[in-house]
């Protein structure tokens, strides 16, 4: 049956109305400003790399040991830990336990922290697949009587989904062997504690906003 003119008056008002809140708002996907501070600090150091140096009077940097992660939790201080001491060597600071001792923490110079760009490398491997999914979701709009705002949600739920997957994927560089002796044997430094994976989300925002 044929649309009458009101139909077919209506149904292009929605298609302009809709393409008019595609060209004003957009879809953001990845970590955001007002999240977990520490998170975005390990978001940028993965993503982009990072040189840490000690800015201590002792002039190392303190890596807690799996024995005193263990012990005091993943935030330990050495100041959490009565009678720690410097090994000779410099290179550890531990306790005498029953005659023996035991490392609580490894005493560096400087870390360096490769790059592991997995944004960026969700993006550039999916993104012929970004331009599909949006001619598909303006195609539902035109003949579907769908909504921009749906078709943008979707894609960021999409984006939020192929960020977690590079993170599972990634495999080198992975963790350095101190890091991964402490995380018993993890080598994924962007799932091994889960926090980056839950942090992953997505906005509609508009456009420049």
């Amino acid at each position: 049956m044929t649309n009458s003119f009101q139909e077919v008056e209506k149904n292009l008002n929605h298609v302009m109305k809709e393409l008019d809140y595609l060209n004003h708002h957009e879809v953001v996907i990845g970590f955001f400003g007002d999240q977990d501070s520490e998170v975005l600090t390990i978001v940028r150091a993965n993503e982009y790399g990072a040189h840490i140096v000690p800015k201590n009077s002792s002039g190392k940097l303190w890596i807690p040991s799996k024995e005193a992660i263990k012990e005091y939790g993943n935030s330990v201080k050495p100041k959490d830990i009565k009678g720690l001491f410097v090994a000779k060597t410099k290179k550890s600071a531990g306790l005498n336990v029953d005659g023996k001792y035991v490392v609580y923490f490894y005493l560096l110079d400087k870390v360096t922290i490769p790059a592991r760009p997995f944004i960026r490398k969700a993006f550039a491997q999916n993104q012929k697949k970004y331009q599909r999914y949006i001619k598909a979701g303006i195609d539902k709009i035109v003949y579907e009587g769908d909504t921009g705002k749906s078709l943008l949600n979707r894609l960021g739920r999409l984006g939020v989904a192929d960020i977690r997957e590079s993170m599972r994927m990634w495999t080198k560089p992975g963790n350095a062997p101190l890091t991964i002796d402490n995380k018993k044997g993890a080598n994924n430094p962007l799932i091994d504690t889960g926090h980056l994976v839950k942090g992953v989300t997505y906005r509609v925002i508009p456009t420049g906003g």
